[in-house]
């Protein structure tokens, strides 16, 4: 991802001026304004700063906002660095209506004297704004995420980096098509999501594709594509245990899948694989990993999990890594470990090195359909692991996550792709969370513990939260 671009609303009030506390060259103003730079100079590390320095009045804050819409920033930083009337910030987001704000609690210095002077007093008063404009956002229904912290604190920027990150993703999201092969699930509706109300709230499009589309590419597939491709698995090191023939059908709607997706602009696929119309029509799950669409960051999902499917299209722009769709196929109770895994299609950039990556027959359908397929076959990498729910709750995407350790060791399923997951809670407990919240059966697991961040994202993106054991 390209550097977000945040908008810096730094304010302060003109009324001190008015009644003569503060002067335009006192050292009340240089004191903020060496403040207000020193924001941008350490800011601009992790975003495109837009900023017209310290806002004194309402016409300031309205010429600093049309200029930050007129340079499409992708959010807002507000930052009240002394008390202020909420008509100054309020003026700029009246224009900036839609974006992400971020509010910070904001102060100069880390550590108060014994003894302070009334004007040194005024230069550390800003979170009297920040908590007065906090009940204005709050009762207006406006969206926003809140730091607190002073000027030197490292963790507030690492706060406000992720926060501008999620900025940067929530723009690319409202540009995202998730293609839907060929339709909703009528068997799992809590896959289902409101499509008009998923476009409206976050600018989410669906492209329905149709099975004779998909059938069609993959019959027009050439023998030196299908060559390449196998050239490529190969050169990724994939190991292949099914017939040629059998591989070769794989590979054809691998490159069918590969063809539409950029034809479409597609970045996401919500696949349907347990239809018995594409069964019907194509004689298998296209499930082989095509490492191309990888390559490219495309996610795809099955069962027709058109949430889970944005929601593995943010994460991976979130963490820049693929995310492994799974549900929980078993439990060790007594060792406090989670069997994840799923059949379909799969990333084969999440697997563990240290075991190999193989194509073999679909297991759930190599007997009834007329090709056994080639699907693609690993473990998971091991490693701290946080691994997300996400549902539409009837109004919103919601997420769940959970933290924990993705283990070490042999695989220890056979015909899935799958991790053995440690969760940091114990399993009861994890299972009683989400049973309680109301989830889907669908996981997306990522790299790292990572939840606080996730938290944080979803407040930019509107994602409603629930702690699931982070």
């Amino acid at each position: 991802m390209m550097k977000p671009k945040l908008g810096l609303l730094c304010v302060t009030s003109g009324w001190f001026r008015d009644i003569g506390l503060q002067g335009r060259t006192s050292d009340s103003t240089a004191a903020v304004e060496r403040v207000a730079q020193g924001l941008v100079d350490r800011l601009s590390v992790d975003a495109e700063i837009v900023s017209r320095g310290v806002l004194y009045d309402a016409a300031d804050a309205a010429r600093a906002a049309r200029e930050m819409r007129d340079t499409d920033v992708d959010g807002v930083l507000v930052v009240p660095l002394m008390w202020c009337e909420e008509a100054i910030p309020r003026a700029a987001l009246e224009i900036l209506a839609g974006l992400p704000i971020i509010l910070w609690v904001f102060s100069p210095r880390a550590e108060l004297p014994d003894s302070i002077s009334f004007q040194s007093m005024l230069q550390g008063s800003g979170a009297v704004c920040s908590l007065q404009l906090s009940g204005m956002l709050k009762r207006e229904g406006t969206r926003y995420v809140t730091v607190a912290g002073h000027a030197d604190d490292p963790a507030v920027y690492e706060t406000i980096a992720i926060a501008a990150r999620g900025m940067g993703i929530a723009r690319i999201l409202r540009r995202t098509r998730v293609g839907v092969l060929p339709f909703p699930s009528d068997q799992m509706s809590a896959t289902w999501v409101d499509e008009f109300g998923l476009r409206s709230r976050y600018g989410v499009a669906l492209r329905y594709l149709e099975l004779d589309r998909v059938r069609l590419a993959a019959r027009a597939a050439t023998a030196d594509e299908i060559a390449a491709m196998r050239g490529l698995l190969a050169e990724r090191r994939v190991g292949v245990r099914v017939d040629p023939g059998n591989l070769d059908e794989g590979i054809r709607y691998s490159l069918a899948l590969e063809r539409i997706l950029a034809d479409e602009g597609l970045e996401a696929l919500s696949m349907n694989d347990v239809i018995p119309e594409m069964h019907a029509s194509f004689g298998l799950r296209p499930c082989l990993w095509n490492p191309r669409l990888s390559d490219a960051g495309t996610v795809v999902s099955m069962e027709a999990d058109i949430a889970a499917a944005v929601a593995m299209r943010v994460l991976r722009l979130a963490t820049g890594a693929a995310p492994f769709y799974c549900e929980t196929l078993g439990a060790d109770w007594r060792a406090n470990l989670l069997l994840l895994g799923h059949a379909g299609y799969h990333d084969a950039a999440t697997a563990d090195p240290a075991h190999p990556v193989t194509v073999i027959p679909d297991v759930e359908y190599e007997n009834s359909d007329r090709w056994t397929g080639a699907a693609i076959y690993f473990k998971y990498r091991p490693g701290p692991t946080t691994i997300v729910n996400c549902v539409w709750d009837g109004a919103a995407l919601k997420w769940l996550a959970a933290q924990g350790e993705s283990l070490e060791g042999a695989p220890r399923l056979e015909g899935n792709s799958h991790l053995v997951f440690k969760p940091d809670i114990p399993i009861a407990e994890f299972y009683r969370r989400a049973v309680a919240d109301g989830v889907s059966q669908h996981w997306l697991a990522v790299p790292g513990r990572c939840a606080h961040e996730l938290e944080l994202l979803a407040g930019i993106l509107g994602i409603r939260w629930t702690p699931g054991g982070n």
